[in-house]
């Protein structure tokens, strides 16, 4: 049970301290089903089975917001990629981003994420900070050389990549 100054407290719930580790408390006693994050001085935090779990790295609701976990702590400094069973999304410091739409790196490929989530069923354009890229089904496809399209018109690819000097006839349909 959780005492405060002594006394029982049947108000607490958060995270408490003792000689074993961090410790879930609901109503001032030891919740040992709850899995979910929680907070205490330090940060937020990830608990398994009432406990702090410092092994845990993914993504994980708090507040109605999905977030980035990394060894047992909301990592607010992580940009990137994280998966759920729900599929993999986009994270940008610590917190699901839903807006952004673009290429990202994931497990080292470059993949196309449309508002937070890699879209597997893309085949087009995409750019990043290296140039424009030919993505089919949502992975970056360096074996491809013909035409492609975007926005600006069409464009000659070359192993994934848009060609700026090639000059010449290209077969297309």
């Amino acid at each position: 049970i959780y005492v405060n100054k002594g006394k029982y407290d049947t108000s607490y719930t958060g995270m408490a301290l003792n000689s074993a580790g961090w410790w879930y408390m609901k109503n001032g006693v030891l919740d040992k089903s709850y899995t979910g994050m929680a907070k205490n001085a330090y940060g937020v935090w990830y608990m398994k089975d009432g406990k702090l779990d410092r092994t845990y790295t993914g993504m994980a609701l708090h507040n109605s917001k999905w977030i980035y976990v990394k060894d047992g702590k909301f990592d607010v400094t992580y940009t990137g990629m994280a998966e759920n069973s729900y599929g993999v999304w986009y994270m940008k410091e610590g917190v699901l981003d839903r807006t952004y739409t673009g290429m990202a790196l994931h497990n080292s490929k470059w993949i196309y994420v449309k508002n937070g989530k890699f879209d597997r069923t893309y085949t087009g354009m995409a750019s990043n900070k290296y140039g424009w890229w030919y993505m089919r089904e949502g992975v970056l496809d360096r074996t491809y050389t013909g035409i492609a399209q975007n926005k600006y018109g069409l464009w000659y690819m070359k192993n994934g990549n848009l060609d700026r000097s090639y000059n010449g006839i290209v077969n297309h349909n």
